[in-house]
Order: structure tokens, then C-alpha cells, then sequence
């Protein structure tokens, strides 16, 4: 194998691959990232049996071929070389890749690719579902981070796709919140059944893929893994078997209070309050108010550690209904509404022993379809 490519391509190419690198599997390969002549381009690959991610780099072919080298080995040496072109050479009936630039060389002794498993075929595979990447990685963003890290229930580490009426669906949960995250398609898409994706699987997609474009989802044949195709970039990944509940039953149908407060003031007094929150197990209490029946009014949030001291916030808020006040982990306020980019949110509360909804505000445009669930602390606490 001989090709050339430009320094910042192939740094980028490996950098978009090293979040599929595995460093602690019993298969040294594993370590590795194969390279490999791929219609006039080079091809990056590297897999830790859970998620497989393709990149394609610019490169000008002399010569065929393929190898492994350690992964790390050459992303380092690559990211320390000046943007200039990048000779790799691979001698035949060896492993061994000569990288050069300008005044710096190096020799990385590679492995067999024939060892390196087999990135899986999408032939014979479901109709691709084609999504905006720039909605693609909002979707992740406001909804992965409600899944589960705790493995012992698998199908809530796992974010659930919906595909159906021209509309996708995510959704994730744990035992204390759910969110739910939808958006138009431009075509009538379908899948034959939902799929369970892992919340971690997308975190990195999101960080991988380009912010324009579109990105195309296909489901394999034996519904085990899904496949995200843009064009430079593939990410394989399996999928989690189990089935996730209705969460359309857990989505409050209706509320008794409803207070529409500046998304930054809102976040500033969660912030302000977390200190004192994080030494009383995360309790903070939400006081909605308003003021002689009309729509002005507060919500204070507030949080006391004991041996520690207190801390409280007032805001001011659009409030109809109600005074209300509930108990939520202060934990899962901060994380809602650090994905949240309406200038204002909706806080929803129908008493304070039922879940309380969070989501984004729009007075005057169509709404994002977004709804945040979050359970309710004990008030005997």
C-alpha cells in the first residue's frame, strides 16, 4: 500500500475512529485501526465489537493495499506533524507503515488485517430512514443523557427510535425521568419495529458527525445492529433487545400549574442552589406562586444541607393556576436545562406527588416537540 493525503484529513480521520478503539479487550487487535485503499481513497476502521465507526479520507493512491497499526501510536505521531502532505507506505509481505512529512519519519509495526473483524454488510437491509445531521445531533443531546448507566436493566441504557406518520421519535428513561424528543421527516419513512439503540452509542455519534448534511439510518437484516451512513463517516452499532415501555403513559395528560420562566435565569438559580442540594441527596424544593390571581408571579428554588446552610433563588415566572410546590433531584433540573435553547421553558406541576414536565417555550412559533418527565423527591424528607 502507498498513498498520500494531506496531514489535517488523516489526523481528523483518526480522530473520528478513536472513539471505537478499544484498549481493553483480550484481542490486541482490537487496539488498532485498519487502513486500507478504498476507491481512491483511504478508509480508516476500527471497532471494539459494540460500535464500528468507517472514515474516509482524501488521499491520492499509488499503490493498493491494506494494514493495522496501533491506533494511538499513529494518532499521536500524525497529530504531531505539520499540515503538509503525509506519505504512508506499506512494503509488501509486511506490516510495518512508514509514515513521512516534511523532516519527520516513523516506522509503526502493524498487524494482519486479515485478524481485523469484518466491518458487517448492510445489503438486504431495511429502507434507510433520512435524517438532518444538524436535528440528528439536537435529538441526542436533549434526550441520551436521560438513559441509564446502571447495566442491570439493559433496555434503559438504550435510547428507543420510533419511525411512523412521517415523524421520529426518541426516547430514553431511567426510573426518575424520561425524555421525549420527535421530529418531522421529510419523506414517509417506516421501520418494520422500534429499535433500541445505546444511549453511549449515540453520545458519540453526535460527536462525530459533520453539523451539515444529511445522515442516513438503516436498520441491518437480522434487526441486531443500525447502521448511520453520512458521507465520510459510518458508525455501526448493535442493538439492545428488549422491549421499553409505554412511555406515553407516563407523559402527564394534563397539569393543575403551569409557570414560564427565562430558561438562563432558571438554570442560574438551579446552579446557585447545587451546592447545598448535592449534601441533602439532591433534594431541592420548586415553589411556584403568583400574585393576587394574576398571571405575575415566582418560582423560588431552594435547597438546605444540614450542618451546611441553605441556599435560595427567586425568579420571576408566567404563572397560570395554582401555588404549587414539589420536590425535584436538582441533578436532573441542571441536565434538562442544559440542553434546552428556547429563550423560555415551561415548568408543569400537577401536585407535588405526581411528575412535574419540563419543556421548551414558544409563545409565538410552532413548539419543539420536546417533553422532559421528571419524578418527584419525597416531601417528608
Amino acid at each position: 500500500m502507498k498513498v498520500t493525503c494531506k496531514q489535517q484529513d488523516l489526523n481528523r480521520g483518526l480522530s473520528v475512529v478513536a472513539h471505537a478503539v478499544s484498549n481493553r479487550s483480550t484481542l490486541p487487535i482490537l487496539a488498532n485501526v485498519l487502513l486500507a485503499t478504498d476507491q481512491g481513497r483511504l478508509r480508516l476502521y476500527a471497532t471494539n465489537l459494540e460500535i464500528g465507526i468507517n472514515c474516509w479520507v482524501d488521499a491520492e493512491v499509488h499503490e493498493e493495499g491494506s494494514t493495522t497499526v496501533p491506533a494511538k501510536r499513529i494518532t499521536d505521531f500524525v497529530g504531531s506533524l505539520p499540515q503538509a502532505d503525509v506519505d504512508l507506505s506499506v512494503p509488501t509481505d509486511s506490516h510495518t507503515v512508514s509514515v513521512r512529512s516534511l523532516r519527520s519519519s516513523a516506522n509503526i509495526e502493524g498487524m494482519d488485517p486479515a485478524e481485523f473483524p469484518l466491518s458487517p454488510t448492510t445489503e438486504g437491509s431495511e429502507e434507510p430512514v433520512t435524517l438532518d445531521a444538524t436535528q440528528l445531533k439536537e435529538m441526542i443531546e436533549q434526550v441520551a443523557f436521560a438513559a441509564a448507566d446502571d447495566d442491570s436493566r439493559p433496555v434503559f441504557t438504550g435510547v428507543l427510535v420510533q419511525v411512523n406518520n412521517q415523524k421520529i421519535t426518541f426516547a430514553a428513561a431511567d426510573a426518575f425521568r424520561l425524555a421525549v424528543r420527535a421530529a418531522p421527516l421529510a419523506d414517509d419513512s417506516t421501520m418494520r419495529n422500534d429499535i433500541l439503540i445505546p444511549a453511549r452509542t449515540l453520545t458519540e455519534l453526535a460527536r462525530i458527525l459533520p453539523s451539515e448534511g444529511t445522515v442516513q439510518m438503516i436498520v441491518t437484516p437480522n434487526r441486531s445492529q443500525v447502521l448511520f451512513h453520512s458521507e465520510n463517516i459510518d458508525l455501526l452499532s448493535r442493538l439492545i433487545e428488549g422491549t421499553f415501555p409505554n412511555f406515553y403513559q407516563i407523559i402527564p395528560k394534563e397539569h393543575s400549574t403551569r409557570a414560564i420562566v427565562d430558561t438562563k435565569e432558571f438554570a442560574a438559580a438551579v446552579r446557585s442552589v447545587t451546592p447545598f442540594a448535592r449534601d441533602s441527596s439532591n433534594i431541592t424544593r420548586v415553589k411556584i406562586a403568583n400574585a393576587d390571581d394574576t398571571e405575575q408571579g415566582t418560582v423560588t428554588i431552594e435547597a438546605t444541607a444540614e450542618d451546611v446552610g441553605s441556599g435560595v433563588s427567586t425568579i420571576n415566572a408566567t404563572v397560570e393556576g395554582q401555588e404549587q410546590q414539589i420536590i425535584f433531584n436538582v441533578k436532573y433540573l441542571s441536565d434538562v436545562l442544559a440542553v434546552i435553547d428556547t429563550p423560555e421553558v415551561a415548568v408543569e406541576v400537577t401536585s407535588a406527588a405526581r411528575p412535574g414536565v419540563i419543556k421548551p417555550w414558544k409563545s409565538d412559533e410552532a413548539p419543539i416537540d420536546y417533553t422532559y418527565v421528571i419524578m418527584p423527591m419525597s416531601t417528608n424528607r
